[in-house]
């Protein structure tokens, strides 16, 4: 109906369905939409994260492991460390009602976050089932399966609401256009001011999301290419293929393919640095071809340049050129020891590391820091400690050049070789090695616990095969807030290995950790599980402690977890259920003894489990912590989870 001013003016209204869609003005409101979409559930995100940064910065979590930096040479120790005084508490608030609300939400979010599917029972599933593992899991758990999916629908709904795609695709193209800068941005290495998502996890953690908006944003553009190629073919404009903005556009969409293909699970396994050459290849070949394709990416484009660039410059900054001496422990199991390294690292944190020398230049590879930063304390060397064990070309050579002290090199200990040759080369190494002296780039560091371990009463590690790197960082991190006054009472290790070499060559590492935690009077037990166990099954190595135990099987992750639940229970007689403290010991002991925490409130002080090493263990333990009963959870004062899995 028209308007008696529309009539004087001789304007006549087109029909709504006679109308021609505008998509060059109404596609662009559509990536405004899905803009804000997405950047505000960033927002929330780190409004949820606020107590978490918080906390972190009061602990000195925060920034403590940010950049790795070496002293003025004024190191010295002290022969007798004072330690810091015990608290009776580490989290008092857990004793309140609003507390234990808090844990049972807490419980029931944790549930939902940590579930994870497992595989069904097949036969031809059975070679995709780690050796400590007892069976295969979706990679994904329902928290991120509801995550992706609700990405999936955004960008779904963006390019479907109103459009009239057998008419004019290109609102897919303009939507597939504005997942750029997502894509990059979950990409990245180096954090923000503030580590992007969320605080309290890494890059490794948020990985899938990046791997699944890139699998979204080829749906995306296969809807946009393949709709007007179909439209072209229907009504036969042949013609319009071979134009320059539809060859343009058919090369983007080639980059992409390629893109896609390089990053399967097989190639990225396989085929690591294939499969990063690759990606950064194609992707800028993608950028290219589309800029010329379509005008309208170009203010996409910048961003995502702007937001790599600012990569790179932070990871610049964080690149350390190094000496190193790699030792080979045994036949398999290299040690790096990177001496003038002081502090700007926490253990479990993990760097990059790129040996100078060999054919082996051009790789980098991640290795997990096994140790703190030296105190007085500890009275361990300057340093960080890598160990790399033998599981491709490149770690095969790695510990070939550590095996070979017949070449001398600039910097080597001379005198110490020779003395070792005199011997006779052995054809294993071990610690009276004298190592090869090499230089190494590193990058980082990266990752580490996101769970302040000073917050719990008992911590479970639990590691499959090299996953007990990230466990030795575990124990070190326990000593070190132990050390503070914060650190748990008990810490019980459950390590799932195939063959005893790997425990001999580690024994005496074991060893050191232990005599530290019984200065700080810390309960540290050693759990060790052999996959593929000689018989007769031989003795625990000598050197490790008494309380060692060897079982040839593996563990089931479900009832470590029950075992290690601090559950208020009757301590033995002489102990004041209270405060948890000994009625039976000297002024002195009782001040340095850690109190059992909170038992006279009818409640533990919370469990930490940490889960390292092949995907199926780690997906089991979130499953044997979500598997808890609420109630469970609240009486033992709370559980926090890290997993960490050691695949690509």
């Amino acid at each position: 109906m028209t308007t008696s001013s529309e009539h004087a003016r001789g304007f006549i209204p087109v029909p709504t369905q006679l109308q021609i869609y505008d998509s060059y003005r109404i596609d662009p409101t559509w990536q405004t939409k899905f803009t804000i979409i997405w950047t505000s559930f960033l927002a929330l995100s780190s409004l949820v994260s606020i107590p978490y940064i918080v906390h972190s910065y009061r602990v000195g979590r925060l920034f403590a492991g940010s950049s790795i930096r070496e002293s003025d040479g004024s190191f010295t120790r002290r022969s007798t460390p004072r330690l810091a005084p015990r608290k009776q508490d580490t989290n008092p608030i857990r004793r309140s009602f609003v507390g234990r609300i808090h844990i049972g939400v807490q419980a029931m979010a944790q549930s939902l976050a940590l579930w994870t599917l497992p595989m069904p029972s097949l036969t031809w599933w059975k070679g995709q089932v780690g050796d400590c593992c007892r069976r295969a899991y979706f990679t994904l758990g329902i928290s991120q399966i509801v995550l992706v999916l609700g990405y999936m629908a955004a960008v779904v709904a963006c390019f479907l609401v109103g459009a009239q795609l057998t008419q004019n695709p290109n609102r897919p193209g303009f939507i597939a256009l504005s997942q750029l800068p997502v894509i990059i941005l979950l990409s990245l290495k180096s954090p923000l001011p503030l580590p992007i998502f969320l605080p309290s996890l890494s890059y490794e953690h948020y990985n899938f999301l990046h791997r699944w908006t890139g699998r979204t944003l080829f749906l995306t553009v296969t809807v946009h290419g393949g709709m007007w190629i179909n439209q072209f073919i229907k009504t036969n404009q042949y013609d319009q293929l071979n134009a320059a903005k539809s060859r343009r556009g058919i090369l983007a969409y080639a980059f992409m393919c390629m893109v896609v293909i390089t990053s399967l699970k097989p190639v990225r396994r396989k085929f690591y640095q294939v499969f990063w050459i690759a990606h950064v290849m194609f992707f800028t070949g993608f950028f290219a071809a589309i800029s010329y394709h379509t005008p309208y990416s170009r203010p996409w484009i910048y961003p995502c340049v702007a937001i790599y660039a600012y990569d790179l410059l932070v990871r610049m900054f964080r690149y350390r050129i190094k000496d190193a001496t790699l030792v080979p422990i045994d036949d398999t199991l290299t040690m790096i020891h990177i001496p003038d390294c002081d502090a700007g690292w926490l253990p479990t944190q993990h760097v990059l590391l790129r040996v100078l020398r060999g054919s082996g230049i051009f790789e980098s590879h991640p290795f997990t820091i096994t140790n703190a930063p030296s105190t007085p304390f500890s009275a361990s060397p300057r340093g960080i400690m890598l160990y790399a064990k033998v599981s491709g070309d490149w770690t095969k050579k790695l510990h070939t050049m550590a095996r070979d002290v017949e070449s001398f090199e600039v910097g080597d200990d001379i005198e110490e070789k020779e003395r070792f040759l005199a011997n006779g080369t052995p054809t294993v190494g071990g610690l009276d090695h004298p190592g090869q002296r090499v230089q190494v780039m590193i990058d980082g560091p990266y990752g580490g616990l996101k769970i302040d371990l000073g917050e719990y009463e008992n911590i479970l590690l639990v590691g499959g095969g090299s996953g007990v790197t990230f466990i030795l960082g575990g124990i070190e991190e326990a000593l070190r807030v132990r050390e503070k006054g914060r650190g748990p009472g008990k810490v019980d290790v459950a390590w799932v290995v195939k063959d005893m070499s790997t425990i001999k060559a580690l024994s005496p590492t074991l060893c050191h950790l232990h005599a530290l935690s019984r200065r700080l009077f810390l309960d540290l037990t050693y759990n060790l599980y052999l996959t593929n166990p000689p018989h007769p099954l031989p003795p625990v190595p000598s050197i490790l402690p008494s309380t060692t135990t060897l079982s040839p099987y593996r563990p089931e992750v479900a009832q470590l977890v029950r075992e290690a639940l601090p559950l208020p229970t009757p301590l033995p007689g002489g102990v004041s259920l209270e405060t948890g403290e000994s009625t039976s010991l000297s002024g002195d002991e009782q001040n340095t003894r850690m109190p059992h925490h909170g038992l006279g409130a009818g409640h533990g002080g919370g469990l930490a489990v940490v889960a390292c090493g092949p995907e199926g263990l780690v997906m089991e333990a979130k499953n044997a912590v979500a598997g808890l009963g609420v109630a469970e959870r609240v009486r033992c004062g709370g559980i926090g989870f890290h997993g960490e899995c050691y695949t690509l």
